[in-house]
């Protein structure tokens, strides 16, 4: 594969990660207002929010059997069609159940584009020897972040919800075709269904995730869905801050995200995973628990800015040791390590809301940082030694 076609292949996944992040964040700005449209009750709210899990797990498994037999190019084009053109269905939705099936028709689509999105990038990085999931996550938080910040303006500006998914869905669909033709042509990686190769005969078809990388990718989302979903209500009702400090510690925990993954490729280049592991664990737990020590708001949000600095590496070094750990099964080992972690990341701070409920958010956001990061440190090292320690190019020769 020639420089110039990597490099237009590597752009092309870039902009395919970005879509993915900008159709789910797009929405969650207009929840209140839909439910306000349908009158919903917060039940009926939570059951149909549930829809998007509910679509996305089944379809993170079911994903890597069909990714055995195609390549994972196709796949994403398709899928990422599916997912921008769905979302103005949420603008014409008349009641509780037709919101719950559209939102698992999202989740669902958001699941299988995960998955193709990742192969592809895991079949790029054995094929080239270059590591790109980082920045390629990287530009999924940018898509949050853009996603987040437009459905603000939207709102703002006065759009109804039919007009703003129009919009949006409009932008990501020409994205999407301008991706395709380079991605449909996606030369086969050896080694690599579904991204994908000549399939490989595999002696051992036990492909169960190591727990390391389990409690890997559960760690790093874990905190990540935490910050996201407790961060601005720790800062304003439990540390007396106005509501434009809790939104604007959640936009710099975003960015941090985004500068964080898009560096981390350069870093693990120069260090190894362990390295970046332990450092991450150590500086993230002091962070939050000086924070809480503190319990200043201003030093709570510096406090979760730089956790979204240290964090961003942890997930996509889970997906890589998670297709290392199966030479051949990728797709198949990757929606297993994406199952767990999103699993974390939906069911996760949900469950820490009870918790809140017993010993406090303060103590109950400190104390779940804290495991994590135990997590972390638990897992830093690779399940298997590779003959280059984990650094630059991956082992591949």
């Amino acid at each position: 594969m020639s420089l110039t076609r990597n490099r237009s292949l590597v752009a092309r996944l870039w902009v395919v990660f970005l879509v993915n992040g900008a159709v789910l964040s797009s929405w969650a700005p207009r929840i209140p207002e839909v439910k306000h449209l349908l009158g919903l009750s917060d039940s009926e709210l939570g059951l149909a929010l549930f829809g998007v899990a509910a679509g996305s797990v089944p379809a993170l498994l079911l994903t890597a059997r069909v990714l055995d037999r195609v390549r994972s190019g196709p796949v994403c084009v398709v899928t990422a069609l599916v997912f921008s053109a769905s979302l103005p269905l949420l603008g014409v939705v008349d009641g509780v159940w037709q919101l719950t099936g559209v939102l698992m028709v999202l989740g669902a689509a958001s699941g299988v584009l995960d998955i193709a999105m990742n192969t592809a990038g895991i079949a790029y990085q054995q094929h080239t020897g270059h590591r790109v999931l980082s920045r390629l996550h990287g530009a999924y938080s940018l898509g949050v972040l853009a996603g987040a910040l437009g459905g603000v303006a939207a709102t703002e500006g006065g759009a109804t919800v039919t007009e703003h998914f129009l919009a949006v869905a409009v932008v990501l669909v020409v994205l999407a075709l301008a991706c395709a033709p380079t991605l449909w042509s996606q030369p086969r990686s050896p080694g690599v269904r579904g991204g994908a190769g000549t399939p490989v005969v595999v002696r051992n078809r036990r492909f169960g995730l190591p727990v390391g990388i389990a409690m890997l990718a559960v760690s790093g989302l874990l905190i990540e869905g935490l910050v996201t979903d407790w961060s601005a209500l720790l800062i304003t009702r439990d540390l007396g801050a106005q509501a434009s400090l809790g939104a604007g510690t959640l936009a710099l925990f975003s960015v941090a995200m985004f500068v964080s993954r898009s560096a981390g490729d350069a870093v693990l280049n120069r260090c190894t995973e362990r390295a970046v592991l332990t450092t991450v664990a150590v500086v993230v737990g002091c962070l939050v628990v000086l924070g809480s020590i503190v319990a200043h708001p201003v030093a709570m949000a510096v406090s979760i800015g730089l956790v979204g600095l240290a964090l961003g590496p942890v997930f996509p070094v889970a997906v890589s040791r998670a297709s290392r750990s199966a030479p051949g099964r990728a797709a198949a080992m990757t929606a297993q390590v994406s199952a767990a972690g999103y699993l974390a990341y939906l069911g996760g701070p949900p469950v820490i809301g009870f918790v809140a409920e017993v010993i406090g958010l303060p103590l109950a956001f400190a104390g779940t940082v804290a495991l994590c990061c135990a997590g972390i440190a638990f897992a830093r090292r690779p399940g298997r030694r590779r003959p280059d320690g984990d650094r630059g190019r991956l082992g591949v020769r």
